[in-house]
């Protein structure tokens, strides 16, 4: 089993994270992708920028796959209550501040009809089920401009979660099995992966694409290829400029309601994004371009922005739908980043980097999802006419 470098997005600072290393040039693709994410979403012309989430997957799987094998190197027996420990000290508490700040909105300002919707996708991003909510809900997720899922976005990092609660479980398996029967354990995880691609596309219906999409047995395959390169780096390098220029591609022309994606167009993005993530790790003119003091910046807080972006995108149009789009984009990507940068500052640097013991702070934590989840399941009073003295009833009921 080859290992080498690892990476992660933050300066190393809990045991198995200081003994991985870091990559700067990936926080700079952290940061192209949370770019082509919001220009997806805020309507700026990047058609297949939705794809930036796949790039995020990939680094995902691949970064955490780095910390797992190098405790699983250092101990033979490593601690899986530490490494979700320090999971949840990395993406809990920004997750916390961003829904608290959505229902003080919800509480202050009441705007008609959004109350049960946001109620629902709290208590989903709060127990990270928030994409078999969308697949199981009655919202349409497909309608990015809709103004009744400022969470919706959340799906993403839920896939993320069910992936490393039992991704470290079977990694111990597959090592320990590596040094006797399983000598390339890489290609398994490329079979695996391209099994997910095709349930993907077998799970593919024209205008009900959800489950397809938002799977977790589905979108599982690109974290699957980032493990790869972490087993088996240096297998994609060769293809840099290629991987851009078809990524780049693929982010400017894909369909998220065409069979294509699902088809061919998903996997692409996963290979491409695979070979960038390898390049970025071993070619010096690649860690150049992508460690740029702005990029890195970016990247740093790329976490944050993507939870702040969609949720002031829909607070804009609702509060101010008489704005001009431009306005709107411009209002909108200043705030993210302005936020993103005061949580990183004020929330997810001092947490991560605390010595906080989960005795400490796994209550502290485990409080506020519990405060944030009484605010939602609180009932929600009928609007009372002030002639009547009474509640407002309407539908097949009203007088």
């Amino acid at each position: 089993m080859r290992v080498s470098l690892a990476l992660e997005q933050r300066p190393a600072t809990a045991q198995g994270e200081a003994s991985a290393g870091r990559i700067d040039a990936i926080d700079g693709l952290r940061a192209v992708a949370v770019a082509a994410v919001m220009a997806f979403h805020y309507g700026a012309g990047l058609d297949g920028g939705f794809l930036g989430v796949d790039l995020f997957f990939v680094i995902s799987g691949f970064v955490i796959t780095r910390l797992l094998l190098a405790e699983r190197a250092r101990t033979p027996r490593p601690s899986l209550a530490r490494f979700w420990f320090r999971r949840v000290k990395r993406l809990l508490p920004a997750v916390l501040l961003v829904v608290g700040a959505v229902q003080a909105w919800m509480l202050l300002q009441d705007p008609p009809g959004l109350r049960p919707t946001v109620n629902a996708q709290t208590l989903a991003a709060l127990t990270y089920t928030s994409n078999w909510y969308a697949i199981l809900g009655d919202v349409d997720y497909w309608d990015v401009t809709q103004e009744q899922a400022p969470l919706n976005h959340l799906w993403s990092l839920a896939v993320e979660e069910q992936f490393y609660l039992v991704w470290p479980v079977l990694l111990i398996d597959l090592t320990t099995w590596g040094t006797g029967r399983i000598r390339h354990p890489h290609r398994l995880l490329l079979a695996a992966a391209a099994v997910c691609y095709l349930l993907a596309h077998l799970l593919y219906l024209p205008g009900a694409q959800e489950r397809a999409y938002l799977g977790t047995d589905t979108r599982a395959g690109a974290l699957l290829l980032g493990a790869v390169i972490a087993f088996r780096p240096g297998l994609f390098s060769r293809f840099s400029w290629p991987a851009v220029a078809v990524l780049s591609w693929l982010w400017c022309t894909a369909d998220i309601d065409s069979a294509a994606l699902y088809a061919w167009q998903l996997p692409l993005a996963g290979i491409t994004a695979v070979t960038l993530i390898d390049t970025a790790a071993r070619k010096q003119r690649f860690r150049r371009t992508l460690s740029s003091r702005p990029l890195l910046w970016l990247g740093h807080r790329s976490y944050g922005l993507y939870l702040w972006h969609w949720p002031v995108w829909v607070y804009l149009g609702v509060n101010h739908p008489e704005w001009s789009q431009g306005a709107k984009v411009s209002v909108a990507v200043c705030a993210s980043v302005l936020l993103a940068a005061a949580g990183y500052r004020l929330i997810e640097r001092p947490v991560r980097t605390s010595s906080w013991r989960p005795r400490t702070l796994l209550p502290v934590l485990t409080a506020c999802c519990v405060m944030v989840a009484l605010v939602t399941t609180a009932p929600v009073a009928a609007p009372v006419d002030a002639h009547h003295n009474g509640p407002i009833v309407t539908g097949p009921n009203a007088p």
